[in-house]
């Protein structure tokens, strides 16, 4: 519904944009590059509640144009993985799916660091999100790692999510929830297909416990002697008026019956 209303103002190829938008900003930035690594500029678009607030709201529209923090080849790297998997999930998702996917992480984790004032955020964790989806939609593409090693990307998500998980454990409570809401555009598309492949799997697993119980219990058992087809399985087992009798029993009972 909200795609049929408001469809027509979805970005396009959002990814070459914001990838654009960054390459920009850090070749701006090297004007402004401080001796101690400081670079005045950048931090003039990092997210801080408390200049938001002041006034500030340039670092509002700036949060997506933040340049990653690593630099040289890394760079490019991290800018071309974020293009190729962004790209990958418009065209399994759509336009308007994408700005949308992308639109919640950025205002979520923008509102939860309205409770970190005086500490400026970048958007970090709001672009690893499109890794982890990626990862959750094409679970078996292949990345090479250190330009050689083949790794399936569902190992480097199961990796990232361990290292959010980390972050999550020890920071204090603010952070915590930035961190939470920062992914939370991830659970608010997939969480109902987890908790339903959760509960699949649940389901599998309890049918073939069940399937094995039965495979272990005897199918037959003897109403004399107790034996059944798996205690004894060298004998036969005959059925007489609804009562089960192994061949030892009914021959113990031939012999005995009066000539």
């Amino acid at each position: 519904k909200l795609e049929r209303k408001f469809g027509g103002w979805a970005i396009s190829n959002i990814a070459a944009y914001i990838v654009g938008g960054q390459v920009v900003i850090w070749l701006l930035s090297w004007n402004f590059r401080e001796f101690d690594g400081s670079n005045p500029f950048l931090e003039r678009m990092l997210f801080d509640s408390a200049k938001v607030l002041e006034g500030d709201v340039l670092r509002i529209f700036a949060f997506p144009l933040i340049p990653p923090l690593s630099g040289g080849i890394f760079l490019i790297f991290v800018w071309y993985i974020f293009y190729l998997m962004a790209g990958a999930l418009e065209s399994q998702w759509g336009a308007f799916r994408l700005n949308v996917y992308l639109l919640l992480g950025a205002v979520l984790g923008m509102l939860a660091g309205l409770l970190l004032p005086g500490i400026a955020i970048d958007n970090s964790i709001w672009g690893q999100t499109i890794f982890l989806a990626f990862a959750y939609l094409f679970p078996d593409f292949e990345l090479r790692l250190f330009f050689l090693l083949p790794v399936k990307v569902r190992w480097l998500g199961w990796i990232a999510w361990a290292m959010l998980g980390l972050m999550f454990a020890v920071a204090p409570w603010q952070f915590k929830i930035f961190v939470a809401a920062s992914v939370s555009n991830y659970f608010i598309f997939f969480g109902k297909d987890i908790l339903f492949k959760a509960r699949s799997k649940k389901h599998l697993a309890n049918l073939k416990s069940e399937k094995v119980k039965q495979m272990a219990e005897p199918f037959h058992a003897c109403s004399r002697c107790g034996a059944t087809d798996k205690s004894h399985p060298e004998r036969e087992f005959r059925y007489r008026s609804n009562e089960c009798i192994c061949d030892r029993c009914l021959a113990a009972e031939s012999s005995v019956e009066p000539q």
